[in-house]
């Protein structure tokens, strides 16, 4: 082996060890006995038609006499509302956006005030629920009141274009510094926005999505997580909590992840940030450096793959498609925030730079 056949070995053995370091597990929620906490579930809702039946099927047999199924419809302009109202859901009209605020976090603010329980759970809309999330979220919430909880859903995909988000949820397990080794031995501080828990004492205490650092954040489940002193992180399965984040087309992915991809990346750990940035530099460069480093990045990414969601196998076998997507997305992302740019989510301008608190 020459000098530098041995030095490409070598860096690419090092980021792709990287990885499994990143996300060598994605630990579930794990499950629980029949809680005695009442729970206020509280889901903020934009043109979400298409999607909400589906989270109020999931949740018909998860509530429990006392819970509270509460849908904030932030002025929608489909059959989001009248949904909710057939779903079983109590429907508050959220009030016009005001300076300062970005929709999300107003929403879910409009929804905690208006419910009551000792437990609130926001979800967002495009989420399933697993069986017996709610009691594994309360018990959680029970052994530690004081802590944000959380759960990233299992990515379902149905269209072509959603399998384009596949590396993105892989660096976004990644970076939550959630999935390693030493699993809650390493404290976090972020969430994930789908499925987010916490006890009412502890949420009013820190502000809430009122605080001044909460209010504005396009990534408002990280500005969150900040207010507490630590979350608890956990992974959805194939036959759990899931979702089905961008079905529209591949515009939708390019934009959803722009607005936070680069936001995101600031709120991860340094030592994450390197071992994901090693990781995915072993997948570009062994794709073109070595047949046998592109076999063991294949092998290795369609394991992760399947820790993070449903995806097909030609999506697997187009990685390194990917990761020119992910870099081209991440500097789009980037340039919008040094520029003042915005995107357009829903309806709305958003600017990815908004702090995360």
């Amino acid at each position: 082996m020459t000098a530098p056949d041995l030095v490409s070995t070598v860096l690419f053995a090092l980021g792709w060890s990287a990885g499994w370091v990143a996300l060598w597990r994605a630990r579930p929620l794990p499950p629980a006995p029949a809680r005695a906490l009442r729970v206020s579930v509280v889901v903020p809702a934009r043109d979400e038609a298409a999607s909400l039946p589906v989270l109020l099927a999931s949740l018909a047999g998860e509530l429990s006499d006392g819970d509270e199924l509460i849908v904030v419809d932030d002025h929608s302009t489909d059959a989001t509302a009248q949904l909710a109202v057939v779903g079983g859901a109590r429907v508050i009209g959220a009030p016009a956006l005001p300076a300062g605020w970005a929709g999300k976090p107003h929403a879910c603010h409009v929804g905690a005030l208006a419910s009551s329980n000792e437990v609130l759970v926001f979800l967002d809309a495009d989420v399933s629920l697993g069986r017996g999330a709610l009691d594994g979220l309360a018990a959680q919430l029970v052994a530690h009141p004081d802590e944000l909880v959380s759960v990233q859903p299992h990515h379902v995909t149905v269209r072509e274009h959603e399998q384009a988000s596949v590396l993105f949820n892989v660096v976004a397990m990644m970076g939550s510094a959630a999935c390693t080794p030493w699993g809650e031995r390493v404290p976090t501080q972020v969430a994930f926005g789908p499925v987010v828990a916490v006890r009412r004492e502890a949420y009013e205490r820190t502000g809430g999505h009122a605080h001044p650092e909460v209010r504005a954040a396009v990534l408002e489940d990280i500005a969150l997580a900040r207010r507490f002193p630590r979350s608890r992180l956990f992974a959805g399965t194939a036959t759990g909590t899931s979702f089905r984040m961008y079905p529209r087309d591949l515009g939708q992915v390019v934009e959803g992840w722009t607005k936070g991809v680069g936001i995101g990346f600031d709120a991860t750990p340094w030592w994450a940030v390197v071992l994901t940035a090693a990781w995915v530099t072993s997948l570009a460069g062994g794709a073109v450096t070595s047949v046998w480093f592109a076999l063991a990045s294949l092998v290795q990414f369609a394991v992760f793959a399947r820790r993070v969601g449903r995806f097909r196998w030609w999506a697997v076998v187009a990685f390194p498609v990917w990761v020119v997507l992910l870099v081209g997305v991440l500097g789009r992302s980037l340039w919008r925030r040094r520029r003042g740019g915005t995107v357009t989510w829903k309806g709305r301008a958003l600017r990815p730079d908004q702090e995360t608190g």
